[in-house]
């Protein structure tokens, strides 16, 4: 009898927090008076790695939705100061789907951070009609961590790009 009161207790939580988590989706898309996927109005990610206690790299990543993408260094990278560079936006297309698939946009605002001396992760978002931040998402789900990898290819910093700032 004990074990059926677990059981149905695990199902009922498992129930209600995808309930929970459907609902929070569905508000999220309601723009005005038409109901739209937010993502499709995404203009603009930027990502951010913060420093360790060690050699860990710093930098921020701006990917915009036309293609234009900033990046700034101010610690333990190969190349420091800001630079910029134009990418197709069929490219940056792909990346804001991953975004959209993992719907980002229903994630926490932040999450606790674990270890102190570990390189955090921050996400900051703009919408045409809102901004919207994930602090410490490494500790979030793991397509967060894997959405960190996808932006990482627009890091690639060579001769090709444009110096625009010292660090």
């Amino acid at each position: 009898m004990k074990k059926n009161i677990l059981t149905f207790i695990k199902v009922s939580a498992i129930i209600f927090s995808a309930c929970a988590q459907q609902k929070k989706t569905t508000a999220s898309k309601t723009t005005g008076d038409k109901t739209k996927n937010v993502v499709n109005n995404l203009e603009q990610v930027a990502m951010e790695r913060t420093p360790c206690f060690g050699t860990c790299p710093a930098y921020r990543i701006e990917v915009n939705k036309d293609g234009h993408v900033k990046y700034t260094s101010w610690s333990n990278t190969k190349y420091e100061g800001t630079y910029e560079k134009d990418f197709d936006p069929a490219k940056v297309a792909t990346l804001f789907n991953r975004f959209e698939k993992y719907k980002v946009d229903t994630c926490q605002a932040e999450y606790q951070m674990m270890i102190a001396d570990i390189p955090g992760i921050n996400y900051y978002f703009k919408y045409k009609t809102k901004e919207t931040s994930i602090s410490n998402a490494n500790f979030g789900p793991d397509f967060l961590s894997e959405l960190g990898g996808e932006v990482d290819k627009f890091a690639q910093v060579d001769g090709t790009w444009k110096k625009t700032a010292e660090a």
